[in-house]
């Protein structure tokens, strides 16, 4: 049972492993996805099992009579770390397949039942070694083997995810007995007991940084020269009112002269954007606004703390580090977090978002993702594929965004859940601390985060790592993303991303929910964006008179995209040098942040902007080749009003050579304070 001692061992996650294994997973993927040179068999989504014609697993046997589906198997040592299976119907728990784990090539199971009661956290397997997740079972209660392993399931296994350890030939491994685990009630026990109070010793130096921030400023605090570790960082902003602070805040630590982190807070800690409070074994985040962190930092020299605020607002920040002894060794690794944001994402055609890739020695330890839906449906259906030292063919490949993070059926479960390795702190309008009602709601419009660390199921790589997640919605639309990552690795392995203070400050706009309105106001014709000024005909103050003005309702038109109450004015008749002006009221008198909502299509043209007679949005190519569809926002920039007012002056300039026309459309204004916010 060494594996549950290594499960709570914070240290020896800072260390490389001295038995050296590789991480695998054994899932329901699609067998049609071979290779990213055939898209459509790359991005097919049929990640399940239901009749006879689905093939999404290893084979079927017969066992005296009795059929049993293969959907896990290994030669040689290894050992089971986490075990993920969905609810078959979204609205009814439980199940009544049988699984059976037969070990080192006996021909009976060395564990058999049903799948949930034994891995619901109410079975066989305490909580939080295993639980019930939204609309999951999931369990972390390692099951080791020493010359083989085989999982069957009595029925079609709909969708399932085995992730494992593969160890080398030299390793020995114990395999796991019913005797051994009984002996072990008590270790098991206290495992449990210390992964649901996840605090450290408290031993050690505590250095302390209290400061008010002004916009753009930076403060640091050095820590003791010495060989040593951080055991424990706690930060806490003064105030959480403008939910943009926990992004533009920004974590920076340099280990023995060179930056390894450099994240923003929410990321850092797992919250996302806004104070979401949540508990895990690694990182807590408290209803007062205090966020810890219980990763191990060790360093040989010197190392500095320092927080950025990025932001235009002071905040007041304060900060506490831990300082404990550290023996640093060969296996040693420096703590490295690093953040990739882009805005806006298209969903269509199918992609894969590149997480992060790293070249050298390390070990990945963990993820946030906070996603921006700009829609009620569905947006995570997209699989990881994890490739590890240079594999040309992941060697895990997962069944959806959801099941990565350990929950399923995505669309409904929108609620606030916490577990040791895994968290969804926010999602739609829910978290901790405002609780999704026992209501039938499919709605996953908004802000989503989801954060994931590992511990037995670690990924070690000797020369390079790389994570990627699908982009697979079930809707053409523009989607913002943002990710925290977190790995061990020695001084020169390197991340392929860079801080990027740019997007950090590009948070993604929401648009309004039936359920969730933003000071917005709706019309019949569909939702708001949140802060908008539609573009209407009564508010253009000039134009030629060739030019027609057409008021269109786009969701009427059947047409794919995202537009604020599903409508736009169509500018026809334009000619290459029209220009047309457009009054948009301010909402004050301080300056905003403008960005642009319209509309691109096969005969639409090239269109130049400027606010208040200052150049803003350079030649804007309009032209879609496929069907209309909505553009994505066009940054603006930030504007003082004249008068209470925003004249936006739109030119055409020019035609896209496969256009067959020079029209425009354009749908909304948003505007946000130029200090920040939703």
């Amino acid at each position: 049972m060494s594996l549950l001692h290594e499960m709570t061992d914070r240290e020896k996650v800072a260390r490389y492993p001295h038995h050296e294994f590789r991480l695998k997973q054994a899932s329901s993927y699609n067998r049609a996805s071979k290779t990213p040179d055939d898209p459509k068999g790359w991005f097919d989504n049929f990640d399940r099992n239901t009749n006879d014609t689905h093939k999404n697993y290893v084979r079927v046997e017969d066992n005296q009579g009795r059929k049993e589906y293969v959907v896990m198997e290994d030669e040689g040592a290894g050992a089971i770390t986490r075990f993920w299976v969905p609810w078959k119907n979204q609205l009814q728990p439980g199940t009544d397949v049988v699984i059976r784990f037969y070990l080192d090539g006996a021909s009976k199971p060395a564990i058999e039942g049903n799948m949930f009661d034994l891995f619901q956290g109410k079975g066989l397997i305490p909580f939080p070694l295993a639980h019930e997740s939204l609309r999951s079972a999931v369990s972390f209660f390692p099951i080791p083997y020493a010359r083989s392993c085989k999982v069957t399931m009595s029925d079609h296994p709909f969708f399932f995810q085995f992730t494992y350890r593969e160890y080398e030939e030299d390793v020995a491994v114990k395999t796991f007995s019913m005797d051994d685990f009984q002996s072990a009630k008590r270790l098991i026990d206290t495992t449990c007991q210390k992964l649901l109070s996840p605090s450290t010793s408290g031993s050690g130096d505590v250095v302390n940084l209290k400061e008010t921030l002004a916009g753009g400023n930076e403060q640091s605090v050095l820590l003791p020269a010495q060989e040593a570790a951080i055991t424990s960082l706690s930060l806490k902003l003064g105030s959480y009112e403008a939910p943009n602070v926990t992004r533009h805040v920004v974590l920076k630590i340099r280990f023995d002269n060179k930056e390894t982190v450099w994240c923003p807070i929410g990321d850092f800690f797992g919250g996302g954007i806004g104070l979401n409070p949540f508990q895990g074994w690694y990182r807590t985040v408290d209803a007062d606004g205090t966020m810890t962190c219980r990763w191990v930092m060790p360093y040989q020299n010197n190392a500095k703390i320092s927080v950025v605020n990025l932001g235009k607002d002071p905040v007041d920040v304060e900060l506490s580090a831990t300082i404990d002894d550290w023996k640093w060794d060969s296996s040693s690794m420096y703590f490295h977090a690093g953040w990739r944001g882009q805005y806006p994402v298209p969903t269509r055609p199918y992609s894969d978002w590149n997480y992060v890739t790293l070249h050298g020695r390390g070990v990945y330890v963990g993820d946030t993702l906070t996603i921006m839906n700009p829609v009620e449906r569905w947006w995570g259906e997209g699989d990881e594929k994890i490739f590890i030292d240079g594999e040309s063919f992941p060697s895990i490949f997962g069944t959806g965004t959801e099941d990565y993070y350990a929950y399923s059926w995505g669309g409904r479960s929108t609620d606030f859940y916490e577990h040791p390795f895994h968290a969804q702190p926010f999602s739609h309008q829910y978290n901790q601390l405002n609780r999704k009602p026992k209501i039938d709601e499919k709605n996953t419009q908004g802000f989503s985060t989801e954060t994931r660390t590992r511990a037995l199921d670690t990924m070690p790589f000797s020369s390079s790592l790389k994570l990627d997640m699908e982009v697979w919605s079930w809707t053409d639309c523009d989607m913002g993303y943002g990710v925290g990552v977190y790995w061990y690795g020695d001084a020169d392995t390197k991340s392929n991303h860079a801080p990027d203070q740019e997007e950090v400050l590009n948070v993604p706009p929401v648009p309004t929910t039936k359920s969730t309105p933003r000071n917005a106001t709706t019309s019949s014709t569909g939702h708001a964006f949140p802060n908008s000024v539609e573009v209407n005909v009564k508010n253009v103050l000039s134009k030629p008179e060739h030019i027609a003005l057409k008021p269109q309702n786009l969701k009427r038109m059947k047409l794919k995209g995202t537009w604020s109450q599903d409508d736009q004015v169509l500018f026809k008749n334009t000619r290459i040098g029209d220009a047309v002006e457009i009054r948009i009221p301010a909402s004050g008198s301080a300056a905003e942040t403008l960005t642009l909502h319209a509309t691109k299509s096969g005969d639409y043209g090239i269109v130049n902007f400027s606010v208040n007679g200052q150049p803003a949005a350079a030649n804007v190519d309009f032209y879609s080749g496929e069907k209309p569809t909505s553009h994505g926002p066009i940054a603006l920039g930030t504007f003082d009003p004249v008068d209470g007012v925003y004249v936006l002056r739109a030119e055409v300039t020019g035609q896209n050579k496969d256009s067959l026309g020079t029209l425009f459309g354009l749908d909304c204004v948003t505007q946000v304070p130029a200090t920040g916010g939703f």
